[in-house]
């Protein structure tokens, strides 16, 4: 879901990174792990220059002046049409970049074989490297680069955050929303890393400690705190007024939704709905998001929090859970009318453009949107 243009909910989180102002996962200095590609039954890796093979079991290395390999997931190795190795492998390049499947990437490549016998791809790089494939995921390059370098910084911030977050699987990111969208070198333009590279080091700082930088596309108009959707209380992630986003497509938006998908999506979610006769909106936050929608069946009713049940029927489709819902008994549907998009937590990406417009720096911005925290180079 690349790209806050989209109208996509950006650096999704789980309830288990919220445990207060400190991180769960230790905070690295040192290189990022991307956990590219997973559960792999093959994987074709190619460069227009040199590179070294080697061997993690066996420490064997191979040196290949250029070319196109495919490993596969053996019975009990990594094999290629003229070898087998124990793994993990590592692939490092002499110039040109790899590529994985045809998409270059900066740094190494690694490929491990699983506990069930697949592959996974993991791409180590540094981390202001990684930075570049990112920004220009999350922000238009387009935009102001006041905003550009906010994102820059809150993007650093997360990455150092979630060091080690899936240490389990042997890396410490995935590409995805679930942490935060990285596209490689095709993802890169020059306005996005001249952002990256005018804040390098920096990150965001709450009581001496890296934040979780939650960001999102647009507030709608006041962000929102972290326990309302999450669950947890973090301090730096408190709900502000926001009217900087007014300029975001679908800032307002109507969605219809029938009966009859509400009751089919939220099966699926594990929630036995049938018979359903209206909607209602039980709690709301004091930014005005749904906490708990109650929805009328011929056999009882069925509370369900406001944020799964955007998550049921589409976090693209229901933009977020700052909606009016109206019961259209007629027609057997619901109108919702909303503002915003995304989860609401910490920076609108939206919103950082327009203080940018409005003549606010990079630091301003951040810490608007993160509460009580310092803006500076990591120690």
């Amino acid at each position: 879901m690349p790209g806050l243009w989209r109208d996509v909910t950006c650096a999704v989180v789980s309830a288990a990174l919220l445990t207060g102002a400190g991180p769960v996962y230790a905070q690295s200095s040192g290189p990022v792990r991307v956990g590219l590609l997973l559960t792999q039954d093959l994987v074709t890796i190619s460069s227009d220059g040199p590179f070294d093979l080697t061997d993690g079991e066996t420490g064997r290395r191979e040196h290949r002046e250029r070319g196109r390999v495919v490993f596969r997931a053996g019975l009990r190795a990594i094999e290629t049409d003229a070898a087998s190795y124990g793994g993990p492998l590592r692939l490092a390049p002499r110039s040109a970049f790899l590529q994985v499947n045809g998409r270059p990437y900066r740094g190494i490549v690694e490929i491990r074989r699983t506990s069930s016998g697949r592959l996974t791809v993991i791409n180590e790089l540094d981390l202001e490297e990684y930075l570049y494939g990112v920004v220009r995921s999350e922000m238009d390059p387009r935009w102001p680069p006041e905003a550009l370098r906010a994102q820059a910084v809150a993007a650093r911030s997360l990455a150092v955050y979630s060091a080690r977050r899936y240490a389990a699987e042997g890396y410490d990111v995935r590409p995805t929303t679930d942490s935060q969208v990285y596209g490689g070198v095709a993802a890169e333009d020059a306005r996005t890393t001249a952002a990256v590279d005018g804040t390098r080091g920096q990150v965001i700082f709450y009581e001496g400690r890296v934040v979780f930088a939650a960001f999102h596309a647009d507030s709608g108009g006041a962000t929102e705190n972290s326990e309302f959707v999450w669950g947890g209380m973090i301090p730096h992630l408190r709900g502000v007024p926001d009217p900087y986003s007014r300029d975001a497509p679908n800032h307002q938006w109507t969605l219809r939704l029938d009966f009859s998908a509400i009751e089919a999506a939220l099966q699926r979610a594990g929630r036995p709905v049938t018979g359903l006769q209206r909607v209602e909106i039980v709690a709301t936050s004091p930014s005005g998001r749904v906490m708990t929608l109650r929805l009328v069946t011929a056999t009882g009713n069925v509370d369900v929090r406001g944020t799964d049940f955007r998550t049921a029927i589409g976090v693209a489709t229901v933009r977020s859970t700052l909606f009016a819902v109206r019961t259209l008994a007629g027609d057997a549907a619901v109108e919702l009318t909303g503002r915003g998009s995304g989860h609401g937590v910490g920076m609108s990406q939206w919103g950082a453009r327009g203080q940018a417009l409005a003549g606010r720096d990079y630091a301003e911005i951040l810490r608007f949107y993160y509460t009580g925290v310092s803006v500076g180079p990591r120690p």
